[in-house]
């Protein structure tokens, strides 16, 4: 029997999306939130939804929200602050979890944390624009050349408007609440990072440059593709401040600081967006050749979220194999996956 599908966050920007695509793919998901009337509203617009209260502060209605096989998708962010309750609960009851965290503690929490309490449930971290298209493309990349995969580098890129005016209030604190983190990185095993790095990427024809960061990647594609010895995730979304920033010029406090100021002057998401998707994923020998290169590329990296949440979920509701905390590859298989992504709006692309 196929477990329920429960959307935390629904009345979110990226949990609304995510629960009217699931409903476009024939779901019929509970919603929940601590909004009722907004609970109330959106379950009527589609078609007579069930609803349940639960907030993240109180981590009892969170866990009333799953039983064992069900499939709970949370939204809820910043994660750090707001995302325990969701993957305890979870945990706790035998269901399968997806998040849409782009924060790197947090993922390093749900692997090295949860996971190995997860004897019940599917724990899948990040699932969303950070960090899915990533995975497939150094697993498509990783794919074609075997064994000789010894180092893989990924790079995200986003074009076509204003980045920070398209983020939500809600991303914006989540990275604000990351700024100062420290990052991780794998080299045979998950190294702490003292600074950033910066990397070169050619895409669509020009150079773009991206500043290293913790991912989902670390963990998971080690775990998929064990000859693979070392993993780099760059996000390149800060342009020209890309090496100041690697630099350390930009005091914490400050980028802090600035990064919240960012996210209460952030105005809730309407309309059209016009940003798009570029992610490049690079493979090298254990000499430092190259071996080849997948680029892929979509639209907004909300939409591909809430697509990529959404049938995500419906694969899940049906069972999952493994237990634990797992990447997208290990999940679903590669080929499942890239079937997945090129739904929600992401698909290979040359170079």
């Amino acid at each position: 029997m196929a477990g329920r599908i429960v959307v935390f966050g629904a009345t979110g920007y990226t949990g609304a999306l995510t629960a009217r695509a699931l409903v476009a793919q024939g779901a019929r998901p509970v919603l929940a939130g601590r909004n009722r009337t907004a609970l109330a509203a959106l379950a009527d617009e589609l078609g007579g939804l069930e609803i349940a209260y639960a907030d993240a502060e109180e981590p009892r209605s969170v866990r009333a929200l799953v039983e064992r096989d069900d499939v709970l998708v949370t939204t809820v962010g910043p994660f750090l602050r707001y995302g325990h309750a969701a993957v305890e609960a979870a945990v706790d009851a035998g269901a399968h979890y997806l998040d849409s965290t782009g924060e790197p503690p947090f993922i390093r929490e749900v692997f090295e944390s949860y996971g190995p309490r997860a004897t019940r449930s599917a724990l899948i971290t990040a699932f969303g624009y950070d960090y899915v298209p990533g995975n497939l493309a150094a697993g498509l990349a990783l794919d074609r050349v075997g064994d000789d995969g010894f180092r893989v580098d990924i790079g995200y890129f986003v074009g076509g408007g204003d980045l920070w005016r398209g983020l939500t209030a809600s991303s914006l604190q989540s990275v604000a609440g990351v700024a100062t983190a420290r990052m991780y990185t794998f080299r045979g095993r998950i190294h702490e990072e003292r600074r950033p790095r910066v990397r070169e990427f050619q895409v669509g024809g020009r150079s773009r440059v991206g500043l290293s960061i913790g991912a989902s990647e670390h963990f998971a594609l080690p775990a998929s593709y064990p000859a693979l010895y070392e993993v780099n995730v760059y996000l390149g979304w800060f342009g020209r401040a890309t090496r100041l920033a690697a630099r350390g010029r930009v005091g914490a406090f400050g980028a802090r600081a600035a990064l919240a100021t960012l996210a209460r002057l952030a105005r809730r998401r309407s309309g059209k967006s016009t940003l798009t998707s570029r992610i490049v994923a690079v493979a090298y020998d254990s000499e430092g050749s190259l071996l080849t290169d997948v680029h892929l590329s979509g639209g907004d990296p909300y939409e591909f979220t809430a697509g990529a949440l959404s049938w995500a979920a419906c694969q899940a509701s049906r069972g999952m194999v493994e237990t634990g905390a797992m990447g997208p590859v290990t999940a679903f298989g590669l080929a499942e996956l890239e079937a997945g992504c090129a739904m929600a709006g992401i698909a290979r692309v040359t170079g």
